[in-house]
């Protein structure tokens, strides 16, 4: 099989401009079960290319790049530009397309905290696409209020730091802090399954009633959205407590001073009954299809990842490697871009 691969002239990376996000990329996390496609897409869009023989990733591998929309159709979801009908495309209510959604929301399109478009194009994009290993349930652990992977002080760890650190067998899928890439500052998750039902003959017991392996891609992603909703609801529950004790905190020096502040008296009180904030949205998350090509895949397991995207209010797409796949990116950006203006 032959894949074309983009090139890129080196003396051009000094002359192109730089990205308006230059201090903050957007972080995006690929998620799903063995030979679900992720490292493919990856590679697809850092390189234009990819390995055809399957090799398992096995730590994070964070990707860092500039992303400039190399097709049409990816240059128009950046720009705002209404979507034409995809079967394997369903967007989700925050992006769906009509008159009065892209009217009130044009100005966003052509500048915003991530870039800046015009008729000409739009300007590069500081991406860093965050490679996992195969999700696997009975070694996930959704959140981590302190990563195990870093030297923490004893007041962070507590009990955790009375005996010596030990291998550590489950990984997190969400940090609030230390060292991890997927940390709080993730933008948007995509959950990747393959549309190829089995890549082997299927063993005794090992189908559901649906007829997949057990441990199939597809089969995977109730799991995997269920553990990035306990993790957010954690993380963002540790973020409120963190901040409402910053400020119980402050009113307790205020307090302290009320001699010198009665003036001020309604204000703290303002502030002691405002402490309680509420929860803001997890990141957007988009179910991506891959290999819908291939002669071993399903047209009905296609079918499912979108109905499980609608029953989820998600995006959906299925996609191909051996084709140009950079509109997934611009999907999502726009999504989180909307989000982030809502």
């Amino acid at each position: 099989m032959t894949t074309t691969s983009k090139t890129t002239d080196p003396r051009q990376l000094h002359d192109s401009p730089k990205p308006l996000n230059l201090s903050n990329p957007i972080r995006l996390a690929f998620l799903g079960g063995a030979r679900a496609g992720k490292s493919a897409m990856i590679s697809k869009l850092l390189l234009g290319n990819f390995r055809e023989t399957y090799y398992p990733t096995t730590h994070l591998n964070p990707n860092l790049f500039n992303y400039e929309p190399s097709s049409e159709k990816a240059r128009d979801i950046l720009q705002g530009k209404v979507l034409t009908s995809n079967p394997h495309l369903h967007l989700p209510a925050s992006i769906k397309d009509n008159s009065t959604l892209v009217t009130n929301n044009k100005s966003i399109f052509k500048k915003n905290q991530y870039y800046t478009s015009s008729s000409l194009g739009t300007s590069p994009i500081l991406v860093e696409l965050i490679d996992t290993p195969s999700y696997n349930p009975d070694k996930i652990v959704p959140y981590l209020e302190a990563s195990l992977y870093t030297n923490l002080d004893k007041d962070v760890l507590h009990n955790l730091a009375n005996e010596p650190r030990r291998p550590v067998s489950t990984s997190p899928l969400l940090v609030a802090s230390g060292a991890s890439e997927l940390n709080g500052d993730i933008n948007g998750y995509f959950l990747v399954y393959s549309a190829i039902p089995s890549f082997a003959p299927p063993g005794y017991d090992e189908n559901d009633a649906g007829g997949l392996p057990k441990k199939h891609t597809f089969n995977l992603l109730p799991s995997i959205k269920a553990a990035l909703d306990d993790a957010w609801e954690e993380y963002v529950t540790f973020k409120e407590n963190w901040k409402r004790g910053q400020e119980e905190d402050v009113f307790s020096f205020k307090n302290a001073l009320k001699n010198f502040w009665k003036a001020n008296d309604s204000s703290i009180q303002e502030t002691a009954s405002a402490q309680v904030k509420p929860k803001s949205k997890s990141p957007p998350i988009w179910i991506v299809c891959t290999q819908v090509n291939s002669d071993l895949a399903s047209s009905q397991l296609i079918s499912k990842g979108k109905q499980l995207s609608i029953e989820w209010n998600c995006g959906f797409i299925a996609i191909d490697c051996l084709n140009d796949i950079d509109e997934v990116l611009s999907l999502m950006i726009r999504d989180i871009v909307l989000g982030k203006k809502s």
